[in-house]
C-alpha cells in the first residue's frame, strides 16, 4: 500500500473513490479545488495496481487548524489500516506547517467513523443540527495534531 501524496492527475480517480463511498454529492472540480487550496494537504492511498483506495483532503482553516473536508477509504480495504495511515500522513503534512489541531465533521449515525476517530484522538467538540446536505446531524471532532493521537 502506498500513502502519497495527491498529484493532479489523480484527480479522476479519487473523485470516483469520493461518489462510490459518500453519501452526499460533490460537484467534479471540488478535488480540484481541494488542490488549488492546500497541495500538501491531500492525500491518496493506491493499491500495489495503482487503484486508488483512499482519498484525503485536507483544508487550512483561519484560527490554526487544520480540516478534513473530505476522507474516504474503498470498501474492499476498509479495516485494513489505510484510514489510519492516511490520517497519520495527514497529521504529518499538518505538522509540518505548523498546525496543532485538526478538526473534522462527521455525521452523527455514522457509528464506525466515529470510533474510528475516537480511537485516534479525537473528541466531540460540537453538535452540528442540519449539517448536512441531506438535513442530518453531525458532530465536529476535533484532536490535538500531537504524535501521541497516531495509531
Amino acid at each position: 500500500m502506498e500513502i502519497r501524496r495527491m498529484r493532479q492527475g489523480d484527480a479522476e480517480r479519487a473523485y470516483d473513490l469520493v461518489c462510490r463511498s459518500l453519501d452526499e454529492y460533490f460537484a467534479p472540480d471540488v478535488i480540484s479545488y481541494f488542490m488549488m487550496q492546500w497541495p500538501a494537504g491531500q492525500a491518496i492511498a493506491c493499491d500495489f495496481t495503482g487503484r486508488v483506495v483512499g482519498y484525503l483532503a485536507g483544508s487550512r482553516l483561519p484560527n490554526g487548524r487544520a480540516a478534513i473536508s473530505l476522507f474516504c477509504v474503498d470498501e474492499s480495504v476498509r479495516g485494513k489500516g489505510v484510514g489510519s495511515m492516511m490520517l497519520n500522513h495527514f497529521r504529518q503534512a499538518s505538522m509540518m506547517e505548523g498546525y496543532r489541531e485538526i478538526q473534522l465533521e462527521v455525521k452523527v449515525n455514522n457509528d464506525s467513523a466515529i470510533e474510528f476517530y475516537r480511537r485516534r484522538g479525537f473528541v466531540q467538540t460540537e453538535y452540528l443540527e442540519f449539517f448536512y446536505n441531506d438535513g442530518s446531524d453531525g458532530i465536529r471532532m476535533v484532536s490535538t495534531n500531537s504524535y501521541a493521537g497516531f495509531n
